[in-house]
Formats: C-alpha cells, sequence, structure tokens
C-alpha cells in the first residue's frame, strides 16, 4: 500500500469516526430547560415569613456547581425565635445532585440522626402534597435539621421510572440526570420546630412562590 493510499484510509477512518460521534451526540441530545423565571424573584416576604439574602461562600458556590441560587433567612412573625436558612441551588447540568446533604454535611463532620430523620408529606395551598426529607444531623454538642427536596427537569418517563428502581444508586443521581435540577435546603437548628409544624407552613409558602418560577416538565424527588 502506497502512502497515499494509507493516508487516504486513515482520512476515510477518521471521517467516520468523527460523524460516528456526531452521531451520537444527536441521539443522546439532553433537553436542559432553564427556569422560566430568576431565582431572585423569589418574594421576600412569604406571608408571615420575612426574608433577607445572605452572603454565601464562593468556595461552596463553586463547589455545589451552581448557576443560580439564593442564600436567605427568612424569619417566623407567627413563632417567635424561629428562623430558617434557605439555600436553593439551580444548575442546568444537573451536577448539583452530587451534593446532597447526606454527602456534604457527614464530610464536614456531622453525624447522622436517624431518630431525627424521617419524610414527610405537607399539603399546599394547590392541593399536592409537597413530599420532602427532614434530615437530622449532631456535630459535638450542636444539632441542625435540614427540610432536602430536589426537582429534575426535562425527564422523561422512562428515565423516572429508572430512578424508582432499588439497584439505582442515590448518589448516582447526578451523574444520570438528563436534564437541568435544583436542589432546595431548609436548615435550621434541631431544638427548633421539632415537629416540623413550622417547617410545613413555610414550604407550603415557598412552594407557592416557586411555581411561577420552576419548568412545566419536572420529576420531584424527596429522598436525599
Amino acid at each position: 500500500m502506497t502512502s497515499i493510499n494509507r493516508c487516504l484510509l486513515c482520512a476515510g477512518f477518521l471521517t467516520f469516526g468523527l460523524a460516528a460521534q456526531a452521531g451520537l451526540e444527536r441521539l443522546n441530545a439532553t433537553e436542559r430547560p432553564l427556569l422560566r423565571h430568576s431565582l431572585a424573584t423569589i418574594p421576600m416576604e412569604l406571608n408571615d415569613w420575612a426574608g433577607r439574602d445572605e452572603p454565601m461562600d464562593p468556595e461552596i458556590v463553586e463547589r455545589a456547581q451552581t448557576t443560580e441560587y439564593v442564600s436567605r433567612v427568612y424569619e417566623s412573625r407567627n413563632h417567635p425565635g424561629v428562623q430558617f436558612t434557605l439555600w436553593i441551588n439551580y444548575s442546568t447540568e444537573g451536577t448539583n445532585l452530587r451534593h446532597t446533604p447526606e454527602i456534604c454535611l457527614p464530610s464536614s463532620g456531622w453525624s447522622k440522626v436517624e431518630s431525627q430523620t424521617r419524610e414527610l408529606s405537607l399539603p399546599t395551598h394547590e392541593g399536592k402534597p409537597l413530599r420532602l426529607t427532614r434530615l437530622g444531623y449532631a456535630k459535638d454538642d450542636l444539632v441542625k435539621h435540614v427540610g432536602f427536596w430536589y426537582y429534575i427537569f426535562g425527564e422523561g418517563r422512562l428515565e423516572n421510572m429508572v430512578r424508582q428502581l432499588p439497584i439505582t444508586s442515590r448518589s448516582s443521581h447526578g451523574r444520570t440526570t438528563r436534564g437541568s435540577s435544583m436542589t432546595v435546603e431548609v436548615f435550621y437548628p434541631g431544638d427548633v420546630d421539632p415537629e416540623a409544624h413550622a417547617l410545613g407552613e413555610f414550604t407550603r409558602e415557598l412552594a407557592e412562590a416557586l411555581e411561577p418560577i420552576l419548568p412545566t416538565d419536572r420529576a420531584e424527588y424527596h429522598v436525599p
């Protein structure tokens, strides 16, 4: 085989490989729905809750791989002394699901308290229950609670069904996400609102405020 023929053959293989790669990318094209409005449009006043923005450590923002986020503290007018720290993290790539509380808190020295961890189903204004996990964590003499749930946008029925299988690893959510995603975390001291009554009131108002912001094509999950 002459050098010219070898060059032509190599060029042919290269062209075929590039065409095959482009074809695979088209077949696996991922829809990544954007938020309908910015998270900054979440009202500072949520019925009886008054909020204020809190600065977030840039290192945490970078590590969380966030595209857009909200970091706020909301105080209750009905429950003196009760305040919740809200952290909402939206990612167009879905990579923020690698940073759930069950992954990040233990890495920071917090130990999960199983007796204070439970799944909740809370009523909303729309009538559809909001499901979330109330997690408990301890570090030295401190105990904190975290209300947590998340959304995956642009996910079809097949992907949704696969996620329900017991063989699916929770930690793989970020790697298998079909579309964009958003996590919602509500932090507060463990000795505040032990029965999650105030948490229920707050998340009901928050869910209503989020409705016009979120894409309509979404799947909702409450387990980290």
